[in-house]
C-alpha cells in the first residue's frame, strides 16, 4: 500500500519502443576444399531476410565476406523491405576462389559474416564459422560423403602405371592382358582383372600408416597415387582409393567400405550399382555379396610382409561384414555412381614426378600369383515376356495390346492423374528398342537416388552446362532405369 501523497509510477520498458530490426535466416556449408570448388558445392543453401520489425526500408544492401577471403565478397541490392516481409534471396552463386582453396596446404578456420545495411548503417549482422579443409583432405561422411569419390584419380601418371604391370601379370598367367572391365560379360573375367590388380600393387612394397582417430567421421589428408607409390606409405584410406582408381582404371566399378576407424574396398563383378551413391545400409552389402555380384576384400593386406593374397583378404573383412558389427559400418560409396551425378576426379595441379630408376620395392617378397578362376552361381535372371519371332507374331501381339484406335484407349489418351508416373527420359527412341527388345525397365524415384546431393543444380548448369538430373537419367536409361521426379511413397502408391 502506497503512503498518502505518494505518486505511482510503472517503469517503462526501454526496448518496448524501439523496433526490431530485420533477422537474416541463412543456411551456409560448414566445410570447404577444394574439391567442394571443382563439383559445384553452394556455399549458400539458403538464405531469406525477415522483416520482424515496423521498419520500412528502402534501398538496403545485404554484404557477403569471408576471412580468409576464400571467396569472393558479393553484394544483393534490396529496393524495399516492408514490414512483415520475409524475403527469400534467389540469387545463390558465390565463387569460391579456386587459387586460394587449390593452394591450402593445412586445414585452417574461417568466417562468413553477413551484414545488412541501409546507407551505412549496419541493421544486423551474422557471422558462421566454417573449416577450409587442405587441397589434399577429404571432410569426413557427415560434411562430404559424396565428394570422396573425387579423391578416386584414375588418370593419375602411377595408376597407369600400375594397370601395366597388371596386364603383364595376367599374360604371364594365360590370360588375356587387355583391361576389359565389363566387356566379356563374366564375373570371373572381372574377378581375375582385380586380382591382378591386387598383385600388382601389392608388388610396389608400400607400407602402412596409422590413420588419424575418427577419420570416418572427421576426414583426414589423402595421399594421391603417384605419392603412395613414391612414399611407399599409406593409411587404410590411401589404399582404398588407391585400389579404386586401379579398378575404374581397368573399367570396373569400384565401392569404397567405410567402418569405424577403418576402410576398405569392393567391387562389382556385374555392371551394376547401388541405388545412392553413399549407401549407409550394411544388408545392402551383404546381399551383393550373397548373389556373388561383388567382392570385398581388405586393402592393407597388400602392406603385408609378405603380401596376403586376395583369397585371404576377402575372409579379413568377414566380421566386420557380420550382423553383429553393423553398428560399426558406416557407409559404402559407390564411385561409379557418384560420377553419374557429375562428381569428378580430383584435378591434378602438380608437375608430374619423374619416377626413380631400380627404386627399392621396400619388401623382400616374391611377386603374388593369381588365384584359381572361381566359379560363381548362376546369377539370378528377370524373367520376361517371350517375344515374337516374326512379323506377324508381333503385329499380333501389337493387336491384342492396341484395339481400341478411339480417345477411349488410355495407351493414345492418357490424361494426367493422381495414378500418373511421370519420369525423366532422354532417348526415347532407345527407350522404345529397349522395351520392344523385351527389356525389363525399372522406375526409380529420383528425388531418393538424389544425384545432386549437397550440390546446387542451378550453379552446376551455370559451371560445368550440364544438368545433373539429365545426366543422371541418361546414365539410369543405359542401366534399364528410369527415374521419376515423384517421391518414394508417392511412386510406390501410383
Amino acid at each position: 500500500m502506497q503512503g498518502f501523497g505518494e505518486q505511482s509510477s510503472v517503469e517503462a520498458d526501454p526496448e518496448e519502443d524501439v523496433p526490431k530490426m530485420p533477422f537474416i535466416h541463412a543456411d551456409l556449408s560448414d566445410c570447404f576444399t577444394y574439391a567442394s570448388h571443382q563439383n559445384a558445392v553452394p556455399v549458400l543453401r539458403a538464405i531469406e531476410i525477415n522483416n520482424v520489425g515496423g521498419l520500412h526500408l528502402e534501398n538496403i544492401r545485404l554484404e557477403l565476406t569471408a576471412n580468409p577471403a576464400f571467396l569472393r565478397p558479393k553484394t544483393w541490392t534490396i529496393e524495399r523491405l516492408i514490414p512483415g516481409d520475409n524475403l527469400p534471396l534467389r540469387d545463390r552463386k558465390i565463387d569460391l576462389d579456386a587459387a586460394y582453396l587449390a593452394g591450402l596446404n593445412e586445414a585452417e578456420r574461417g568466417e562468413v559474416t553477413l551484414r545488412l545495411l541501409s546507407k551505412d548503417v549496419v541493421l544486423e549482422a551474422q557471422h558462421f564459422p566454417v573449416r577450409l579443409l587442405a587441397r589434399d583432405e577429404w571432410g569426413g561422411v557427415q560434411g562430404m560423403a559424396q565428394l570422396l569419390p573425387a579423391f578416386v584419380m584414375p588418370n593419375d601418371p602411377a595408376v597407369s602405371k600400375i594397370l601395366l604391370a597388371a596386364a603383364d601379370i595376367l599374360e604371364k598367367n594365360d590370360h588375356p592382358s587387355g583391361l576389359d572391365g565389363y566387356q566379356s560379360n563374366s564375373p570371373q573375367r572381372s574377378y581375375m582383372l582385380t586380382a591382378a590388380i591386387y598383385a600388382a600393387i601389392a608388388a610396389t612394397g608400400i607400407h602402412y600408416a596409422e590413420p588419424p582417430a575418427s577419420f570416418e567421421e572427421r576426414g583426414q589428408k589423402v595421399r594421391r597415387p603417384g605419392r603412395i607409390i613414391e612414399e611407399k606409405l599409406a593409411t587404410c584410406l590411401d589404399t582404398a582409393l588407391l585400389f579404386a582408381a586401379a579398378l575404374e582404371g581397368a573399367g570396373l566399378n569400384p565401392v569404397i567400405l567405410l567402418f569405424r576407424g577403418h576402410a576398405a574396398v569392393g567391387v562389382w563383378l556385374i555392371k551394376r550399382q547401388f541405388g545412392n551413391t553413399v549407401e549407409n545400409d550394411q544388408m545392402e552389402v551383404r546381399k551383393a555379396l550373397a548373389s556373388h555380384e561383388m567382392v570385398i576384400f581388405e586393402t592393407t593386406g597388400v602392406t603385408h610382409r609378405p603380401p596376403i593374397t586376395l583369397e585371404v583378404a576377402q575372409h579379413a573383412l568377414d566380421h566386420r561384414m557380420s550382423e553383429e558389427a553393423a553398428q560399426d559400418f558406416s557407409a559404402a560409396i559407390d564411385v561409379k555412381r557418384a560420377r553419374s551425378g557429375g562428381v569428378t576426379p580430383l584435378a591434378s595441379h602438380e608437375a608430374p614426378q619423374r619416377p626413380a630408376e631400380d627404386a627399392d620395392s621396400g619388401g623382400a617378397f616374391h611377386p603374388l600369383s593369381l588365384p584359381a578362376i572361381p566359379s560363381f552361381n548362376d546369377l539370378p535372371g528377370l524373367t520376361v515376356e517371350e517375344k515374337p519371332t516374326n512379323a506377324a507374331g508381333r503385329i499380333d501381339r501389337w493387336q491384342k495390346k492396341l484395339l481400341d484406335l478411339t480417345l477411349r484407349n488410355r495407351l493414345l489418351n492418357f490424361p494426367t492423374s493422381k495414378k500418373t508416373i511421370p519420369f525423366l527420359c532422354t532417348d526415347v527412341a532407345y527407350l522404345e528398342d529397349r522395351l520392344a527388345d523385351g527389356a525389363a525397365i525399372q522406375i526409380v524415384s529420383l528425388p531418393e537416388q538424389n544425384p545432386i546431393g549437397e550440390r546446387d543444380e542451378t550453379l552446376y548448369r551455370e559451371k560445368h552446362g550440364r544438368d545433373l538430373n539429365i545426366g543422371f537419367a541418361a546414365e539410369a536409361l543405359k542401366r534399364d532405369e528410369l527415374p521419376s521426379p515423384s517421391a518414394g511413397k508417392i511412386l510406390q502408391r501410383a
